[in-house]
């Protein structure tokens, strides 16, 4: 694969929302030339199971274009655009001290996360530290430009939930903490926050919560890639 190509982690959380997801992955694979790798929490596992009812023809391009993960694979020579991780490939490669970590090879492969639906319950995990599957852990070992020589990497989050979930205030808490992370000293932020719109959402209620559309999500992850460029 060519080096100019853009490497980006999809995080797939435990919203309904998560039905876009094969959609997304498409998009962005073909819109920024890019090799994506879903990354599956087991509630977004829940979600993308039931993709194919809410949109055929993409789920049907999708696994016509998606390869199977392997967690041995050497991340510099995929051939694919397209691979797939669930929350159980963690350790699966890992037998002894000197095997890679998955999280961590994924931190370092990526030139970019993008969590698309983040749920309100992985919002509150990643936002205090917790590490209890593959995704948490590559937020939580991210690059926000705080180690020594290392710039920092894009995070992109659009939110998905209940209005009632979405106006609490922990949401806005927690969102400027994840905010946060980012290293000011070193560039311009670049977590951005793709915030829900209004509509008619899974329970029936009208009101802000779902997820940003695919247009939207996309052209922020364009022109944050962009400011990405210019800053390095």
């Amino acid at each position: 694969m060519p080096q100019d190509k853009k490497k980006i982690i999809l995080g797939i959380t435990g919203s309904v929302a998560a039905i876009k997801g094969p959609e997304l992955a498409i998009r962005l694979s073909k819109e920024l030339d890019a090799h994506i790798l879903i990354l599956l929490t087991n509630g977004g596992q829940n979600f993308w199971d039931k993709a194919q009812s809410y949109n055929l023809e993409a789920w049907n391009l999708f696994s016509q274009l998606v390869e199977p993960f392997d967690p041995l694979l050497n991340f510099t020579q995929e051939k694919s655009k397209l691979q797939i991780i669930t929350a159980k490939e963690e350790w699966k490669g890992w037998n002894q001290m000197s095997d890679p970590v998955l999280h961590i090879q994924l931190r370092d492969w990526a030139d970019a996360l993008i969590i698309a639906p983040l749920s309100a319950h992985t919002l509150a995990k990643i936002s205090n530290g917790m590490c209890d599957e593959t995704l948490s852990c590559v937020v939580r070992a991210w690059d926000f430009g705080w180690t020594e020589g290392k710039m920092g990497k894009p995070l992109i989050l659009a939110p998905a939930m209940n209005t009632g979930m979405w106006d609490h205030p922990l949401t806005k808490q927690q969102l400027n903490i994840v905010q946060g992370f980012w290293n000011k000293k070193k560039s311009q932020n670049l977590i951005k926050v793709v915030e829900p719109q209004v509509k008619t959402l899974a329970c029936g209620e009208v009101g802000k919560g779902a997820m940003a559309s695919l247009d939207e999500i996309i052209d922020t992850c364009k022109d944050v890639l962009t400011i990405e460029k210019l800053i390095q």
